[in-house]
């Protein structure tokens, strides 16, 4: 049976403006995170852990369209 009352919201306690802030600096960090990863490689020369860790990066650099030419 229903009330008549339509709504959008799932409960009455919903806060439309309650919104996260996206990230507009991912492509910045991916580019700091990749040249922290090659000093560390400098540093500890390559451990399992930055060789995963390079894997990601390289991943996300793929998502982002960043090529390697970019990063200064």
């Amino acid at each position: 049976m229903s009330t008549g009352f339509k709504s959008n919201y799932k409960h009455i306690w919903y806060n439309p403006n309650k919104k996260r802030t996206p990230s507009g600096k991912k492509y910045e960090k991916a580019m700091k995170h990749y040249k922290i990863l090659l000093k560390r490689i400098e540093i500890e020369w390559e451990t399992k852990w930055l060789q995963n860790a390079m894997v990601k990066v390289q991943a996300k650099f793929k998502k982002y369209w960043i090529k390697e030419s970019m990063i200064k």
